[in-house]
């Protein structure tokens, strides 16, 4: 049976299936991308708003890394049923919209037809005011990514960095793409390490405003910051338990680097690492057992992985002597680090839970990548990297394969994370 099916999907003839079960199964069998075409978007909004929507919509589904677009080579009547589009395009699926305009509001109806089907598999309406035509195109793709491939999407969520384009370091917030880059401190001072918090409600990162490097909390509904860590020394900002229960963090509080965690509210301090050395970068587990981090117990920087509670320490890296800034990947399998190669530039590498399988998944060169975060669906990484002289943030798919530059401007922009939604 299964065989028959793996046949069934290779075949030219897959456009009767139904393209989400297919698909699905496909997955399963190790086969690849759903192909689709995107018909010319149209409506009264204007052909300029819609052609946004179409190309955004189209880029979307290209980074999920779930799709392929296939390109309309010719043109069909306007009668011709999208399913049937589909079917003569050698897709599965094609999609369609109409961009309405009512004043300042924007109505976006999608519609996904599977190959040789009169109905839609997908109907949506969307709306917002004109100024939020990306987000309609993002949550449009959402959909479909959920709706074909049964896992979320990430096109409305953001990434957070560190940058200096205002002479002083700030953090700053851009769409997943690197559209609509908003500045969200103003500090003049010092920042670094923006930190989001479990249900992506709040940001939290370490500033100097005060004279000490403390963390402090902002919160993204409201825009209200507080203070949340000011012991004395340095507080870097905490990575939060995906339950959002308890949070983990280094301070210098007595002495050397240590980590510990707390609670959102402050209570519950509890220290975790006991050793001479620094212990620096902690990265909870989705699964909330285990804490990676980064220490030089053993005498150069190193990734080792603890239980939640301190115990059973065990180091996870032994290949170079530099790696730092472990980032536990969404499905806990793999943690992404900063690793320095032989060149000593640093590179961002990949290693399973077990301490396995490592690799470099950015190429080498006289530049350093550092500063990795994973996307929530786990398919891509962001990072920093200095290659085109000034710090950059990229993102590339965890094989090493689709390498983006996300900022543009000539300022240096560094530490981003990915929200997690």
């Amino acid at each position: 049976m299964r065989m028959l099916l793996g046949m069934l999907v290779a075949w030219l003839g897959w456009s009767t299936a139904h393209a989400a079960d297919v698909y699905l199964e496909s997955r399963r069998l190790g086969f690849e991308k759903i192909p689709v075409v995107v018909l010319p978007f149209s409506g009264s909004a204007g052909q300029e708003q819609a052609r946004l929507v179409e190309t955004i919509l189209q880029a979307d589904l290209a980074r999920s890394h779930l799709f392929e677009i296939v390109d309309l080579q010719k043109t069909f009547p306007p009668d011709t049923p999208p399913g049937r589009v589909a079917s003569l395009s050698g897709a599965l699926v094609a999609v369609s919209a109409l961009l309405s305009a009512d004043g300042e509001k924007r109505v976006l109806s999608g519609f996904a037809h599977e190959a040789a089907q009169a109905e839609p598999a997908v109907g949506v309406k969307l709306s917002g005011d004109a100024q939020s035509i990306r987000q309609i195109a993002h949550r449009f793709a959402d959909k479909l990514v959920s709706h074909f491939t049964g896992e979320p999407g990430v096109a409305q969520t953001k990434i957070a960095y560190v940058s200096d384009q205002t002479g002083k370091k700030e953090v700053y917030m851009m769409d997943y793409d690197g559209a609509n880059e908003t500045r969200l401190t103003g500090d003049r001072s010092i920042v670094v390490s923006p930190r989001w918090s479990h249900d992506a409600e709040a940001l939290t990162y370490t500033s100097y405003r005060s004279g000490n490097p403390d963390v402090y909390l902002l919160n993204m509904n409201t825009a209200q910051r507080k203070v949340l860590i000011a012991y004395p020394g340095i507080n870097l900002s905490p990575s939060w338990l995906p339950s959002g229960e308890q949070m983990v963090f280094s301070s210098t509080k007595t002495g050397d680097a240590e980590i510990y965690t707390m609670r959102p509210d402050g209570g519950g301090l509890k220290r975790l690492t006991f050793s001479d050395a620094n212990d620096l970068s902690p990265s909870w587990a989705p699964s909330g057992r285990q804490i990676a981090f980064t220490s030089d117990r053993g005498g150069s920087p190193q990734i080792y992985v603890m239980d939640a509670d301190g115990s059973n320490v065990r180091r996870l890296t032994f290949s170079g002597v530099y790696n730092t800034s472990p980032a536990w990947s969404p499905k806990g399998d793999r943690v992404a680090y900063a690793c320095r190669n032989d060149e000593k530039r640093l590179k961002i590498c990949l290693i399973d839970a077990a301490g396995q399988g490592m690799a470099q998944i950015t190429d080498n060169g006289s530049y350093d990548d550092e500063s990795p975060s994973w996307a929530p669906s786990g398919q891509d990484i962001v990072f920093a990297s200095n290659r085109m002289g000034k710090g950059q943030i990229f993102s590339i798919h965890a094989d090493g394969t689709s390498l983006i530059r996300l900022t543009a401007s000539d300022a240096n922009h560094t530490a981003p994370a990915w929200s997690p939604r």
